[in-house]
């Protein structure tokens, strides 16, 4: 437990900092425009949420981005915004004066509108005399017109002591129109094998999580990909503490009024690096929306969820833990009729939307293994992980009634697990001869390590649903959607642990046919 001075120190500060970061900029220093001790775009430029008719653009200055704020101080600074259709800005079709704000970080967040639908765009900042790297991005197709294609990649748990983000140069290499981040863009924890170290301890205020976040982002295959292509993201626990849940640490001894404040300066941290809407900022009662969906002409609608903000404390805690392990299915937490793994809003979002649009395909973008893992205590004793879907069984079978009642053409996307995972989606996983209502697909981790092969190996025969698993190596996913099939590569990259690329290919291939859920291995 944190000291009380510190504490209570901690409260002031994250209390202040989150009651300024919603108010408008009242500053009265004059904007800075000058030279900077450094480059002011040290930590790249980013796009996300392609709509028909644009996208959010980002960037963060920071000529000094390890220094706590930045090496800008508490003055604004003008930011000029270049939106293009070359590359070579010829052909300049926005430009906006902006500006970058102390009380954010001196983040830029654009967002774009009035465009035509379907187009690739190229993007530049310029603030102090210097120039950002040139981004490119694109629109989405109008809401219900004829796509035949889309190529999308999927990634999660980029670990940044434990490896480079090498995988990266392969994703870029592939040119998907859009990458989709399924959680653990940063650790908040230090642990595993390590080929270089975070900047500072676990962070536990706004201070910290913005020096994590500016480390990751000096990574230079993440800025690429970052560059490369506009983003969708969703979260899971390491952006704020591991297996948190709603605004329940996993250490019972860490008061509720401190975790909340812990979670604030994360979510914050979290937006000012990322290329996220307004909608998106965090609120007076330190919450955050993130969840949503992304529609792709009439081929493809990605539900973006949140596993983590709004779902219900992990059943069957320890006096030690809070967060996921073991416990037996006689656990009374695992029948709890009012447990919720998304909110009771977000859930019935889901409930009324999914699988109600026009799309050929809808995907559920959520952050982990959905389908059902039977496993074991020692001494043979059924058992489930407390912390994934296994934890919430009720929540997940409201889930698979709402999929199994609506588009047969059905892709669950996932990570954390730092592994490979193909798998059927079944109605009822209690009952083995109940339908295939979907098709599911896991990637492995981008950098974090897993030591678990041989056990998750020995319980596949108990799990007939599990079509695929290997985590021995990192990658990620890569998807090509056509009007007749889908078409999944589980992609793995040599190299993490050095600079080099190392070799890149498929560690296994799948199919799913329209109208036939369920992955068939190629």
């Amino acid at each position: 437990m944190l000291p009380i001075s510190r504490r209570l120190a901690l409260k002031t500060a994250f209390a202040a900092a989150a009651a300024g970061f919603v108010q408008p900029w009242r500053g009265t220093a004059m904007a800075q425009t000058g030279p900077m001790p450094g480059d002011p775009f040290s930590l790249g430029v980013a796009s996300g949420d392609p709509t028909p008719d644009g996208f959010v653009l980002w960037t963060r200055l920071a000529p000094l981005p390890l220094d706590p704020t930045g090496g800008l101080g508490d003055q604004p600074v003008e930011v000029l915004l270049e939106v293009a259709e070359d590359d070579n800005f010829r052909r300049v079709v926005r430009s906006q004066r902006l500006m970058s704000r102390p009380d954010r970080a001196h983040a830029v967040h654009a967002e774009i509108y009035g465009l035509p639908a379907g187009r690739e765009f190229h993007y530049r900042f310029r603030a102090g005399g210097a120039d950002s790297p040139t981004g490119r991005t694109r629109t989405a197709p109008e809401f219900g017109a004829p796509l035949e294609r889309l190529r999308a990649a999927w990634m999660s748990c980029q670990h940044y002591e434990q490896g480079f983000f090498t995988p990266y140069r392969d994703i870029v290499a592939q040119n998907p129109d859009v990458l989709i981040h399924t959680g653990d863009y940063i650790y908040e924890s230090s642990w595993g094998p390590q080929v270089r170290r975070h900047p500072g301890p676990e962070p536990l205020d706004l201070a910290g999580y913005r020096l994590h976040h500016a480390a990751y982002k000096l990574d230079r295959d993440l800025q690429a990909a970052h560059a490369a292509a506009p983003w969708l993201f969703i979260w899971d626990d390491h952006e704020v503490d591991n297996d948190y849940a709603g605004d329940v640490s996993e250490e019972p001894h860490v008061p509720l009024d401190e975790f909340r404040l812990r979670r604030i300066a994360a979510y914050r941290a979290y937006f000012e690096h990322l290329p996220l809407r307004g909608r998106s900022i965090v609120t007076a009662a330190g919450q955050m929306r993130t969840w949503g969906s992304s529609v792709w002409g009439d081929l493809v609608e990605f539900w973006l969820t949140d596993g983590r903000q709004y779902r219900t404390p992990d059943p069957c805690p320890s006096p030690e833990d809070r967060g996921g392990h073991l416990e037996p299915q006689t656990c009374p937490g695992f029948q709890d009729e009012n447990q919720t793994y998304f909110g009771r809003e977000q859930e019935e979002w889901l409930r009324r939307n999914f699988g109600r649009g026009t799309a050929r395909w809808d995907v559920l973008v959520q952050a982990t293994l959905f389908s059902r893992l039977n496993q074991t205590l020692p001494d043979g004793t059924p058992a489930a992980y407390t912390d994934g879907w296994d934890g919430f069984p009720i929540a997940r079978r409201r889930m698979t009634d709402i999929i199994g009642g609506r588009n047969p053409n059905t892709i669950i996307l996932g990570g954390d697990m730092h592994c490979h995972w193909a798998a059927n989606v079944k109605a009822d996983y209690f009952d083995p001869d109940s339908a295939v209502i979907a098709s599911e697909f896991v990637t492995t981790s981008i950098t974090s390590h897993s030591y678990a092969y041989n056990a998750f190996n020995s319980m596949l025969p108990i799990n007939p649903h599990i079509l695929h698993m290997d985590d021995r190596q990192r990658g990620y996913g890569l998807v090509d959607f056509t009007r007749d099939r889908t078409e999944v590569a589980q992609r793995v990259v040599d190299g993490v642990a050095r600079r080099d690329q190392g070799n890149a290919n498929d560690q296994a291939r799948w199919v799913v046919e329209a109208g036939r859920p369920g992955p068939q291995r190629v």
